[in-house]
């Protein structure tokens, strides 16, 4: 081999392997995606933990800006404390119900949470049921994921347990996706538009001034209008007490037919004791808690049975809001439809009452009146 092509050899080969590294790599970069990435998961269901955890994304339909729903449903054993997975920029542990507008969560937007806790499953094993409903959409098509997530659990003391610590631990909930289809058709061509066709100039009259005897007229009659509907409602207006009454009996019959149940029932009265004590005795009942209620009701004269009887809706309407489970009505050998009433009659003997008093306290003074003046 002569000395140049000897020269030319030592140069050259290790320069092609040197551009060649770098091109074996690129392509082994470009092909890992593709053989190791693993299929996305639209499901996923706990199986070795001590507590269920099922997560799942369900659309009615995969498109774009179509709103879907995430579902985790924790069932866990009696006793046992869920903590719910953290959502950024989200009190997720203290919400029920939260409308969001467009907080991102992955490749997704929320939209709302729905939060249900500790709810009877109805299983022999006295399971738990916690759900976590979140609102989702998309606004791009393709493979959309959620982040993954992770529940928090404590599990009570256990029988036959002398340690007195309790099994804690976490159930990761890994990234879930769906495939987003387009709203566009195949016929579709986005960046084709259609000219705009040349703008025509139009001659534009002169305005004519809006005569203001017009709207002079148009007040007027507006205003008689009002004052005669008024005034031909003035008499219909039900007493505070009168509807009052037609509602205690409505709810009654409600309860009845089954179609409200009991924590409903002590709801609704408590609104209707307010609402009633507000109109009748002009005092913000809305506004007030149970305790400052019955100091109204103790102020205005009521007499104690119609206090208890308010005390008894007020509290176990204010403990059906945290706790579903109310005692059925009548346990206790008392109608808390008898006592609303009991309320309603009360107000109106102390305003009857109050009446009697102002008319006779007239009487006398026009009595007196009248004697000075036979004495002058």
């Amino acid at each position: 081999m002569k000395p140049t092509t000897r020269l030319i050899a030592f140069v050259v080969v290790p320069c092609l392997l040197l551009c060649l590294v770098p091109l074996k790599s690129s392509m082994a970069d470009n092909a890992s995606p593709e053989d190791s990435a693993a299929p996305v998961l639209q499901r996923f269901e706990s199986t070795d933990s001590p507590i269920s955890v099922l997560a799942e994304i369900v659309a009615s339909k995969s498109q774009v800006a179509v709103p879907m729903q995430y579902f985790v449903t924790i069932d866990a054993p009696p006793g046992a404390t869920v903590v719910l997975p953290p959502i950024a920029g989200v009190s997720i542990n203290e919400t029920e119900k939260l409308s969001i507008v467009d907080q991102p969560l992955g490749d997704f937007l929320l939209t709302g949470v729905a939060v249900t806790r500790d709810v009877p499953t109805g299983a022999a094993s006295g399971a738990r049921r916690t759900k976590l409903l979140l609102d989702i959409e998309s606004l791009k098509p393709g493979l959309r994921q959620a982040p993954a997530l992770e529940v928090a659990y404590r599990l009570g003391d256990q029988e036959g347990d002398t340690t007195g610590t309790a099994a804690e631990g976490t159930v990761r909930i890994p990234a879930l996706g769906i495939e987003i289809e387009s709203v566009l058709v195949a016929d579709d061509a986005p960046d084709k538009f259609r000219g705009i066709k040349t703008a025509m100039a139009t001659p534009v009259d002169d305005p004519v001034p809006p005569n203001p005897l017009l709207a002079l007229m148009f007040v007027g009659v507006g205003t008689l209008f009002v004052g005669f509907f008024w005034w031909s409602r003035r008499g219909k207006c039900a007493k505070p007490e009168r509807w009052a009454l037609q509602r205690i009996g409505e709810l009654k019959q409600a309860y009845d037919s089954n179609q409200i149940d009991t924590a409903e029932v002590y709801a609704d009265l408590s609104v209707v004791l307010r609402d009633y004590v507000q109109s009748a005795c002009n005092t913000p009942a809305t506004a007030l808690c149970t305790s400052e209620f019955l100091d109204v009701l103790g102020r205005d004269g009521f007499g104690d049975g119609a206090i208890s009887g308010a005390r008894s809706i007020l509290t176990r309407a204010d403990v059906s809001k945290f706790s579903p489970e109310v005692e059925a009505l009548g346990e206790d050998g008392n109608s808390p439809f008898d006592q609303a009433r009991s309320v309603i009659e009360e107000s109106v003997r102390l305003q009857n009452l109050a009446r009697q008093r102002k008319a006779g306290s007239s009487a006398v003074q026009a009595t007196m009146k009248t004697a000075r003046k036979a004495e002058a």
